[in-house]
């Protein structure tokens, strides 16, 4: 006893259990800090944004030093005067304010007549008032690009120690990234076996060695601009750089610090049980699981990337719609540039950029769907493994090398002329993209070493197992991107949103629409009257659940196989009948000229015809019936196909034992389907609240509106019913609201059913 708890105690364990902790920690905290700009020590001058951060300005060069090349061009002496037309013998002694204003008078006229002459060649002569096309524009002359290599040099020629001290902290500052890359790799390293681990150390202890050696060169680089000011600024023509001291090293040199010497000293602890422990380790060197596991994930989180739009490396400009993902940029080149067709139609932004940007999305897409399709294969054997290696490889290749494509697209667009027209943006993702790929590419060399190679006469092969996984994997994808992606919709019920407007913090509201229903008497109501609806309709559903269950016990004792397949032909068929045609029967057959009231006039009942899908009385029962019609035959597929897996030798002794056909359905039929009943049962209660909306929204009139509008109706109506008053806060609210009673119903009724009969769905 004293001896297991002298062991659980064991101060070595504890100590080097909380070092591995902290080195974890740490590193995670370096490579975070990457992306705070106030602890960037590349920002070296006050011209250059708060929020620059370490990564913008390693992957962005032009940004970086794009405020200094514009200052030294605002500060030349190229720049015109702006009242350089006053009189020519204006002078200290000879000016007067009358001249001055004249001059001004002329030049605001001048500005004036330049306004209009551009105003017309714009829209005047491209812009057909009586055109049914709209507005077209004429195509101008392509604007020759600004060569931004062409004014770096001469920038750098002129101002030789700033420029110098700007490359320098430009290029520490993509060493000190990749350094921090570099411990990120370790940390993973850390996770594997005997020498797997100590590799772990290895790496992270040598890069924090790079990251605190890329600390030293930012102190020079400040200083050459600080020298370089001192020296110019006071002197006419010279350039204010506003150099400040780097900031963040102390921090980058803090945490670079205790990865060092945590790592050295986890790299000579040894556990007490390594011997114990030395022969599993051995074998499990051989086991290459834990890294393919680790380039499967994040192959699968770049995949989701390409369908999220906010992840979009392809969106470099202001002017591509936010809304579109990489997906959509690489294999639509119209939607991509639908919003640039202006701009490049005028000239202002070449095709060349845009196709250079769409042909790299294209590819980058491409290099992940590849490492998708071999992250599938590398769960086969050898020889799979073996060309699950490979295309892994090129994947992530081809699409580390496009991203470069996409950043070159970027800074051509940054060196247009209009810059202030095409609006640049920064594909703030594509380092995020640098990381998984490399981390990918990283474990696919572990684990292509590790993995024994395959035998001459092997061949490729899938567990069967896996095999229905990757079958079922598709449908799984189209699930999330379909079912579990749209919930990030949800956040527009915390904010004041009107279409088309951005979502910004300023519009933030908290909780207001959640406490809408609840302040205004109005919603209230509505709100109850909806559910009153939505609740009644579904339980008329619910209680008559069973109809399809009847339905298809009946069939399957209908002995003429011909009349059986009529039967379900003609009662499924109205399945896939759209409700605007079934509404376009009921009219036909209950309208004013209808079947049944011309019937009715015609034989004298009725002095006159009548509307029947008027008014709100039976509404219900009404809408009830047609949804019974249209769906029995589809409903009941299932328990037909759970009526051809009973066991036939049931039915067989039945007969042996004198059972009659209304027995052997009761005794045998019924209690087979009843499990099948169960979970149908089930998901029906859980989605009480989700009813549908189509069929109600065409059999709604002025006479029926009140009791037929359910919750979807009711939210379709908030979110698309007016044009100018779309309340798209309040509607998502409601829907949250009925996902949510959804979810928590579908776990009461489980549970139930589990206590009640035994089985459950999960």
């Amino acid at each position: 006893m004293e001896k297991s708890v002298e062991k659980k105690l064991n101060p070595k364990k504890i100590i080097k259990t909380v070092l591995d902790y902290v080195v974890k920690i740490a590193i995670i905290a370096l490579f975070t800090i990457t992306f705070i700009g106030r602890l960037n020590p590349a920002r070296i001058s006050g011209k250059q944004p708060v929020n620059t951060s370490l990564v913008k300005s390693a992957f962005f060069f032009k940004n970086y030093v794009s405020p200094f090349v514009q200052l030294d061009a605002a500060d030349s002496d190229e720049l015109e005067n702006p009242f350089g037309n006053m009189s020519a013998d204006s002078s200290e002694d000879s000016f007067s304010y009358e001249d001055f204003y004249a001059s001004f008078a002329a030049m605001a006229q001048e500005a004036a007549d330049a306004f209009e002459s551009e105003s017309d060649d714009d829209w005047d002569d491209d812009w057909d008032e009586d055109s049914d096309e709209g507005m077209t524009f004429d195509k101008a002359e392509k604007i020759k690009m600004i060569d931004f290599k062409g004014a770096w040099a001469d920038f750098e020629s002129e101002n030789e120690e700033i420029a110098s001290g700007l490359k320098k902290a430009h290029i520490y500052s993509i060493f000190t990234y990749f350094a921090i890359i570099l411990t990120l790799i370790g940390l993973y390293l850390i996770y594997g076996t005997k020498i797997i681990r100590k590799i772990g150390f290895i790496v992270t202890s040598v890069g924090s060695v790079l990251t605190m050696l890329s600390m030293l060169p930012y102190d020079t680089a400040y200083n050459l601009l600080e020298d370089a000011s001192m020296s110019a600024f006071p002197m006419a023509g010279g350039i204010d750089v506003a150099p400040i001291a780097p900031a963040g090293i102390p921090v980058y040199l803090i945490f670079a610090g205790i990865i060092l010497v945590l790592s050295v000293c986890l790299l000579f602890i040894k556990s007490e049980d390594a011997q114990q422990t030395e022969q599993a380790s051995e074998k499990a060197q051989l086991n290459s699981f834990p890294f393919q596991v680790t380039f499967r994930i994040l192959a699968l989180l770049l995949f989701l990337l390409l369908f999220i739009p906010g992840a979009n490396p392809a969106r470099i400009s202001e002017n591509i719609n936010r809304n579109v993902s990489l997906f959509t940029s690489g294999f639509s080149y119209a939607t991509y540039t639908q919003n640039l067709q202006r701009a490049l139609i005028r000239g202002w932004l070449p095709e060349s950029v845009t196709r250079l940007a769409w042909i790299s999305s294209l590819f980058v897409c491409i290099g992940i769907i590849a490492t998708g399709v071999g992250a599938c294969m590398s769960i086969g054997n050898n020889k799979l493994k073996r060309y699950a290696h490979i295309t892994l490889l090129a994947g992530t290749t081809v699409s580390f090398a496009s991203l470069f494509g996409i950043l070159r697209a970027y800074n051509l667009i940054c060196s247009s002329p209009n810059v202030d027209k095409v609006l640049p943006h920064e594909p703030t993702s594509i380092p995020l993209y640098f990381i998984f790929l490399a981390i990918i590419f990283a474990c696919v060399i572990v684990s292509f070493i590790k993995t024994p190679a395959p035998e001459k006469d092997e061949v490729c092969q899938i567990d069967a197992p896996l095999q229905l996984f990757i079958m079922l994997l598709p449908c799984l994808i189209l699930v999330f991107l379909f079912s579990y992606l749209p919930l990030w919709g949800w956040r527009y019920a915390f904010f004041d949103y009107n279409p088309g407007d951005i979502l910004s913090m300023d519009s933030w509201v908290g909780l207001k629409w959640f406490k809408a229903p609840f302040e205004n008497a109005a919603t209230r109501s509505d709100i109850l009257r909806v559910l009153r609806n939505t609740l009644i309709m579904s339980g008329l559903g619910i209680l008559g659940s069973w109809l399809p269950m009847a339905f298809a016990i009946f069939l399957s004792e209908i002995k003429s196989i011909p009349a059986r397949k009529v039967i379900q032909t003609l009662t499924t068929i109205p399945n896939f009948i759209s409700w605007v045609l079934v509404y376009a029967i009921a009219f036909c057959i209950f309208g004013t000229e209808g079947f049944i009231s011309s019937l009715m006039v015609n034989s004298g009942v009725w002095d006159k015809g009548k509307n029947m899908l008027m008014g709100s009385q039976g509404i219900w029962i009404k809408m009830w019936l047609w949804g019974v019609w249209k769906s029995l035959g589809w409903s009941a597929i299932m328990y037909i196909a759970a009526i051809s897996g009973i066991d036939q030798q049931l039915y067989e002794a039945a007969t042996v034992d004198g059972a009659g056909r209304f027995q052997k359905m009761w005794h045998i039929t019924l209690p087979e389907l009843l499990p099948t009943y169960v979970v149908l049962l089930i998901l029906s209660i859980s989605g009480i609240l989700s009813n549908g909306m189509d069929q109600y929204l065409v059999f709604k009139n002025p006479t029926n509106k009140e009791p037929i509008e359910v919750l979807d109706l009711y939210v379709y109506q908030l979110t698309f019913g007016s044009t100018t008053n779309s309340n798209i806060p309040f509607s998502t609210v409601v829907s949250m609201f009925k996902s949510l009673v959804s979810v928590v119903l579908l776990f009461i009724t489980n549970k139930i059913s589990k206590m009640v009969r035994g089985n459950s769905i999960f």
